[in-house]
């Protein structure tokens, strides 16, 4: 793709509140209604994982994680005009449940949360706040 042909993540975000606002289809749907276009595209991802290990064409792959995306987007769409989040919300908590996740990245003077496994930091993350509503302290 071009360089002038490509659009910024916000651009897309506008994009989808245009279609979720103007297009009847998109415009009705809510989040039980999207859960099998979630599931088919999801298989499609995966699909298109092997068809890139299996041919080196990265088309397809690169197409259907942007279907997949395009559906996070929307998700969070429709959660933001519900009041419960926003894509930004989304993008908080995978940012600090990813840095919470990998101490010994981003806190390695933390030696106690670098001595943990991966499987006890979820449990501690567990015990704290959903990272979509409350932005957790990141220190163990």
């Amino acid at each position: 793709m071009a360089e002038q042909d490509r659009y910024t993540f916000e651009e897309l975000v506008d994009i989808i509140k245009r279609i979720r606002r103007d297009c009847p289809w998109d415009s009705v749907q809510t989040h039980e209604s999207l859960k099998e276009c979630l599931v088919n595209e999801t298989e499609e991802v995966l699909e298109g994982i092997d068809h890139f290990r299996d041919t080196g064409d990265s088309d397809n792959f690169c197409e259907e994680l942007g279907d997949l995306l395009m559906l996070v987007i929307l998700q969070s769409e429709i959660a933001r005009e519900e009041g419960a989040f926003t894509v930004d919300d989304v993008i908080s908590g995978v940012a600090d449940k990813m840095k919470f996740r990998h101490p010994k990245i981003f806190f390695p003077e933390d030696k106690e949360a670098c001595s943990l496994s991966w499987d006890e930091l979820k449990k501690r993350e567990k015990i704290g706040e959903n990272a979509c509503n409350t932005r957790k302290t990141l220190t163990l």
